[in-house]
């Protein structure tokens, strides 16, 4: 993505353009759903916090100075909007409709399909701090000099968050497939 292009949005947005902010939402909407439903785990929070953040961008704008690129702005914001969401609930909770019954055969898309489920699951269950480290790296694939910048820490706890919160997660699956019957070879 251009980040020149945001940056000449955002430009005409403020100077009462409000159709340059509809299409800063099209150019980021996907990125910013996706790591919402990674950090929140249930869709409809995600659109929820999606939209919250594209409400918080809209009011703050006047506010991004351009010190980081526009789209690493409009990441801090979402984190920050799932993270005030996940805290009014004070729990997770996966969507009914990612619920699957879990297979083991190699190939089975019902059986992939529930590992992410099992992954979206232990990502949850990961601390804010490591859960969203993970997300935007692993998942939104920024980089740790762009993590560092959207959550405001240096960027060795930005590697040091990444690091902990993949043993973590490697640790759940883990345990997770330490309950799973095991398959007799025939």
């Amino acid at each position: 993505m251009d980040p020149e292009r945001d940056e000449v949005l955002l430009a005409r947005f403020l100077e009462g353009d409000d159709g340059a902010f509809a299409e800063l939402m099209n150019r980021h909407e996907d990125k910013i759903f996706s790591l919402a439903l990674r950090i929140t785990g249930d869709r409809s929070d995600a659109l929820d916090a999606t939209q919250d953040a594209f409400v918080a961008a809209f009011k703050k704008a006047r506010a991004f100075r351009g010190e980081a690129a526009f789209s690493t702005w409009l990441y801090r914001i979402a984190v920050n909007a799932c993270n005030d969401l996940l805290r009014k609930k004070k729990r997770y909770v996966l969507s009914e409709d990612v619920e699957l019954e879990r297979r083991s055969a190699p190939g089975d898309v019902a059986g992939a399909a529930s590992d992410r489920v099992d992954v979206q699951r232990a990502l949850a269950a990961l601390p804010p701090d490591y859960r969203d480290a993970v997300a935007l790296h692993d998942l939104a694939g920024l980089r740790y000099e762009e993590i560092a910048e959207v959550t405001g820490v240096q960027l060795g706890t930005v590697k040091s968050r990444i690091s902990r919160g993949r043993k973590q997660l490697a640790r759940m699956l883990e345990q997770r497939d330490d309950l799973m019957p095991s398959k007799e070879v025939t």
